[in-house]
């Protein structure tokens, strides 16, 4: 298996190898021969109707990890989702600052913020978990950029690096020693 799929931490929580991205083919196979322990954890990354084919912010082939994800979350005790959670109006919203473009940066309070077409909003399909992701072993989903000021890619912590979401707390009381990571738009939510 590649360095870069698995790594056991030192710490809890202090850094997570990515399995099973979209358009990563490698990974995916690597992630075939995963044999995690009581001590693993899967954290499945933002795997919503938004980013996949007709979502309001797709990846290219973000449904081709679902399958791959289904597989591989069978042999884990362990599994944490993410989902992407925005209030009507969010501050990330380009809908919510006059003028501003999608992809368009903005100030706000905790710093430089990329504007993003209005997704994952509270309540909605589009917001829903993919309706094929198969996790029986889930125990948690972390919602992330519910705040309707504050932005969030990270399951650990809100983008103002104040607020913390509860995830390190929850998996060092479950005594998790290796995180797997696995999902959509790694390049920005992990």
């Amino acid at each position: 298996m590649p360095a870069s799929s698995r790594r056991t931490l030192s710490k809890p929580l202090s850094s997570a190898g990515l399995l099973a991205t979209a358009g990563s083919a490698g990974r995916a196979l690597a992630a075939a021969k995963i044999t995690p322990d009581a001590k693993s954890a899967l954290i499945v990354v933002d795997v919503q109707n938004s980013f996949v084919t007709g979502g309001t912010l797709p990846v290219k082939g973000g449904e081709e990890v679902v399958p791959v994800i289904n597989k591989l979350s069978a042999g884990f005790q362990n599994i944490v989702v993410t989902q992407d959670w925005h209030a009507p109006g969010h501050a990330s919203f380009a809908s919510s600052h006059q003028g501003k473009r999608p992809f368009e940066t903005t100030q706000l309070s905790y710093g430089t913020q990329v504007l993003w077409p209005d997704h994952c909003v509270q309540g909605t399909e589009d917001a829903s978990l993919h309706k094929d992701l198969k996790l029986p072993t889930a125990q948690i989903i972390i919602r992330k950029g519910f705040h309707k000021e504050i932005d969030s890619y990270s399951a650990f912590g809100e983008a103002d690096h104040k607020t913390s979401t509860g995830l390190a707390g929850y998996l060092k009381a479950r005594g998790i020693k290796t995180l797997y990571v696995t999902g959509l738009a790694t390049d920005f939510c992990v």
